[in-house]
């Protein structure tokens, strides 16, 4: 289990959120059935780096002024632009109790025939904390144009449940797109354009 190291977080002149993320901290809550809300900061580049080594639906040990808490990303709020975390939520949980969490449905291997397509990007679980797997890797190797794999053949691990219904289509092998018509005159007339234009560079330079 990844740890992430926080402290409280201060309230006052000079401790504004703004101020935080300047210092290169990011602000964030931690709380649960059994604890009121707490205020924190962890420090942005540790965070990062935790949730780089570890999937985020997995649980993380958050240690916060000598207090451990067993806690789950619920929440991270990103700056739309640059990407950096701007504001993180964890929930305290209890390692023996189930949790509801979603889990990435991956593929691997190229279809015979087609294009092979997720309808379902990730599926809900329930589970101990400590049984979450990071992700569902399906094998799309050799499938042909209309062939569909569905919830039903996942391989689940012991103790995970799925939430989801068995009979659900998580892919499906599409034939290739071909190029309109359209779309092949307009690939054309660009490519003649920017001859063209190179042409008269050419004979300007000249």
């Amino acid at each position: 289990m990844e740890a992430i190291q926080g402290q409280s977080r201060a309230q006052g002149i000079g401790n504004s959120v703004k101020a935080l993320r300047r210092n290169g901290w990011v602000p964030g809550i931690v709380y649960g059935s059994d604890i009121s809300n707490q205020e924190i900061q962890v420090q942005g580049k540790e965070l990062d780096a935790a949730l780089r080594r570890q999937a985020t639906n997995k649980p993380y040990k958050l240690m916060v002024d000598g207090n451990s808490f067993d806690v789950m990303v619920n929440e991270l709020q990103r700056h739309p632009v640059m990407g950096n975390i701007l504001h993180a939520d964890f929930r305290k949980i209890n390692m023996n109790e189930k949790v509801n969490t979603s889990v990435p449905v991956l593929m691997t291997g190229d279809p015979e025939l087609g294009v092979a397509t997720l309808v379902r990007h990730n599926v809900d679980i329930s589970c101990l904390p400590g049984n979450i797997p990071e992700s569902f890797t399906v094998d799309v190797d050799g499938l042909n144009i209309g062939d569909v794999i569905l919830v039903s053949d996942l391989v689940v691990p012991p103790g995970v449940e799925l939430g989801v219904d068995a009979t659900e289509v998580l892919i499906s092998v599409l034939p290739v797109k071909a190029k309109s018509e359209e779309s092949i005159e307009a690939q054309h007339d660009a490519e003649q354009v920017a001859e063209a234009a190179g042409s008269t560079e050419q004979a300007n330079r000249v």
